[in-house]
């Protein structure tokens, strides 16, 4: 079995090696596709671990005030069902490398080391049908200031705040999931609201709404296989400087399309592919929006 991890997480290294970069949310800062615990949970009294890794890159700004972003970021989620109705979530992000550029595209900041931790938790209000037929879940979050959020460009005398690995801020979500499932199809839809509070120089990105509604299906006669199409809303207000200003680059809304592949190399190891597109966008000054790709191995268990 450990020969078999070993390979596994090879080949994860080897297709990540091959993405071409890409680019992500510059509405709110965050992933597109992280809104995992409505849907994806392990078994009462198994724990879930998952690693996964995207290449991104994002701009805002024009004249003087362009700059754009490129990292490379790996995520360690780990979830435990203690019992049947509740799921605990933890999130550690690790930057293996974090770039600025400037306005003339020139990479001034380089930065790497560990970024925002988030603690979260799913809690099933209603339950009812044989097999799960009707769920109905309470979603809730912490993402808290544990990455570096003093760096600042060589040559400057104040802190940016796009350089930092952390937001330096104490952020909440909370939301609602459903799901529907008619084996072997999944209906699902969510909604989330994130609050963020003010870093130790004032600086807060804006709040921000998700709304998510798709469909999954397992193929094959072992149901190992999985399939899901899914939209997502994703709608933020501008971020504010410490003078109470706006950031006129920032906020807005994007409707992504997404399509992801899952298939279980074992019963207790899955590697999933994720692809997110945004179809149409309403963003605040110059951002531009790209698609976003990402690869993840998650692995249980039993306890």
């Amino acid at each position: 079995m450990r020969s078999l991890l070993v390979g596994l997480v090879s080949l994860l290294a080897v297709a990540l090696l091959s993405i071409h970069p890409a680019l992500a949310c510059s509405v709110c800062g965050c992933d597109p596709a992280a809104y995992t615990l409505g849907l994806d949970r392990p078994s009462n009294g198994s724990f879930r671990f998952a690693l996964e890794d995207r290449v991104l890159q994002k701009e805002s700004g024009t004249g003087d005030d362009a700059e754009s972003e490129r990292e490379n970021r790996i995520l360690l989620r780990a979830q435990y069902a203690p019992f049947h109705s509740l799921v605990l979530q933890a999130e550690v992000p690790y930057f293996t490398w974090k770039r600025h550029l400037n306005a003339e595209g020139v990479n001034d900041d380089t930065a790497q080391g560990f970024g925002d931790a988030t603690l979260g938790a799913r809690f099933e209000l209603f339950r009812s049908g044989i097999e799960a037929r009707h769920v109905l879940s309470l979603l809730g979050s912490l993402k808290m200031p544990t990455g570096a959020n003093s760096r600042v460009v060589k040559g400057e005398d104040a802190p940016d705040e796009h350089i930092q690995l952390g937001t330096g801020s104490w952020d909440q979500t909370v939301g609602l999931s459903y799901t529907y499932g008619p084996r072997p199809w999944t209906l699902f839809a969510n909604v989330q609201g994130r609050l963020n509070t003010a870093n130790s120089r004032g600086f807060r990105y804006g709040h921000a709404l998700f709304a998510t509604a798709g469909a999954r299906r397992s193929f094959l006669e072992s149901g190992r296989l999985i399939g899901s199409l899914e939209a997502q809303l994703r709608t933020a207000g501008f971020d504010r400087l410490s003078d109470g200003s706006v950031d006129p680059d920032s906020g807005g809304s994007v409707l992504y399309s997404t399509a992801s592949v899952a298939y279980a190399l074992t019963p207790d190891l899955m590697m999933r592919g994720i692809f997110q597109v945004p179809t149409a966008t309403w963003l605040h000054g110059t951002q531009s929006e790209h698609p976003v790709a990402y690869v993840a191995l998650s692995y249980d268990f039993e306890m």
